[in-house]
């Protein structure tokens, strides 16, 4: 596994790729480009992460409750390598992880889990439901990896308040086919008092990472 550094200090940011692409993706796509100034000027760090969606949820080579456990790894992978890599690195106290697509799902559901952990979670054009990916399987693991399902019975007004002290950002766009998914979440927020911004942008695109790249610039800050 592949971690990335761009930038010497600053409020460090977890960057998520698109479903099962690599921890360069977003510098040969120019989101690293897009953040630049934020980068060079120290107000932000940004650490990008390969993904290992090819052998989870897009793993149609394997049974279903292999595809779950290859995800919890990653939740594991994320929380006790990724974040003490950070640590060691940025004494900064505020932890940002973002990311776009199936990355955006990452994110999300990170700090869903791991509201201690993170202050701000940014999913561009994210997706939320991930039952798609198991045809008919359901399960206890999928439940408590599948947001719009396990949000509704969040209860326990401690983990509630934690996951309230959570900046989620849920960003997309006019003519994004995943935009119902970010509504849906954001619906579910709404109803549990979660804070929220839902910012979905009237301008249509038909090139996706030009306009990802000034969501990025948009709401890191």
């Amino acid at each position: 596994m592949t971690i990335r550094v761009y930038g010497n200090k600053g409020t460090p940011i977890i960057g998520l790729p698109t479903r099962g692409k690599k921890s360069d993706q977003w510098e040969r796509r120019g989101m690293v480009e897009a953040i630049n100034d934020q980068l060079a000027n120290g107000y932000n760090q940004l650490f990008c992460v390969d993904a290992v969606d090819e052998e989870s949820f897009l793993n149609e080579k394997v049974e279903p409750p292999k595809q779950l456990m290859r995800q919890q790894q990653f939740d594991s992978y994320i929380m006790e390598e990724v974040i003490p890599y950070i640590q060691q690195r940025n004494s900064i106290g505020y932890m940002m992880v973002a990311g776009v697509d199936l990355g955006g799902y990452h994110a999300v559901n990170l700090a869903l889990k791991h509201p201690r952990e993170f202050n701000k979670a940014i999913g561009i054009s994210g997706v939320y439901d991930v039952r798609s990916f198991f045809g008919e399987f359901y399960s206890d693991t999928l439940y408590y990896n599948n947001p719009i399902d396990f949000v509704p019975n969040l209860n326990k007004q401690p983990l509630l308040n934690e996951v309230r002290n959570v900046d989620f950002r849920l960003v997309s766009y006019a003519n994004d086919e995943r935009k119902a998914s970010a509504r849906q979440l954001g619906n579910i927020f709404r109803s549990k008092f979660i804070e929220h911004q839902l910012d979905v942008w009237d301008t249509p695109s038909t090139e996706e990472w030009d306009v990802w790249k000034k969501m990025l610039n948009t709401h890191i800050i």
